[in-house]
Formats: C-alpha cells, structure tokens, sequence
C-alpha cells in the first residue's frame, strides 16, 4: 500500500488570493468603524436649531394674529388669547444636553424678524459674539469655533 501525498504549500495564486481576501475583509471593517466613530451631533444641532427658529417665528405670527383678532374684542377677553412674543431667551436641548439659545433681532412687533438659534457646541463654551449680528446683513453672520446654530431671516 501505496499512500501518496500531496504537494501542500502555498502556491503564488493561493498567496495573491489571501491578500485580496484580507484586503477585502479589512475595508469592509474599516467603513464600518469609521462610520461607527463618526460623530454627527453638529448636523442634528443645525437641524434642530433650524426647526426651533421656524417654531418661534410660528409663535410670534401667532401672537401678532391673536392681537389683531382681540382688537375687537374688550380687554378681558383679548387677555385669554394673548401670548408675549419671544424676543431672547433658551429653548430645547441640543444633542450636548445643554438649552438652545435664541434671539429675534428688532423691535418685538416686527412682523418678518430675523431670528438666530445657536448651541454652545461640544465645549460648553460661547465664541461667537452674537451682538456682531446685524439685521441689515443677517446671510454674511459666522459661528465660530465649535458653536452651531442657524439664522432665519426674514422671510420678505
């Protein structure tokens, strides 16, 4: 009795094979990690500054149409449907777990203000100055450093 065995080793296509294998292999892994680590808390901060931005410039319409329906009214009853409009102050959380700010810049009986939204960022900290924002050039204002936030402008 005969017993023949095979030649095993690796052979340069078996070898070429494993590479690309591996090659394969650690891609795949190496996307996922990197999506795994990427952190997307700045683009849900300017998200939801934008959508906290429409809600106070729905509250202040509101306010505006609940004022201009009770004109007719007598005082006592224009009472129950008035709603001071917001003007500066804090409003939800952002993905940090620290209060949006937010400001309306002119007179509170504008009827298309601009309204700036911001979050401190991930530091906790203000860098930007928003008293350098003006209403005459809302669309030119920059957050700096880590701070997020949105500027709706009027909307005429």
């Amino acid at each position: 009795m005969s017993i023949h065995k095979k030649n095993q080793h690796f052979g340069t296509l078996d070898l070429i094979m494993l590479v690309v294998l591996c090659g394969t292999v650690s891609s795949v892994i190496g996307a996922s990690v990197a999506g795994l680590l990427h952190d997307n808390r700045p683009g849900r901060a300017k998200s939801s500054a934008e959508a906290l931005a429409l809600q106070i410039r729905q509250q202040r319409e509101h306010s505006n149409q609940a004022f201009v329906l009770s004109s007719s009214r007598s005082p006592a009853s224009a009472s129950d449907h008035m709603v001071p409009p917001l003007t500066d102050g804090q409003i939800g959380k952002d993905p940090w777990g620290r209060a949006y700010f937010y400001s309306v810049l002119g007179e509170p009986t504008d009827q298309n203000p601009t309204i700036v939204v911001w979050s401190e960022g991930p530091d906790g900290r203000m860098e930007t100055d928003i008293s350098e924002l003006s209403d005459k050039n809302p669309e030119a204002f920059r957050f700096k450093g880590d701070d997020v936030g949105f500027v709706s402008k009027s909307k005429f």
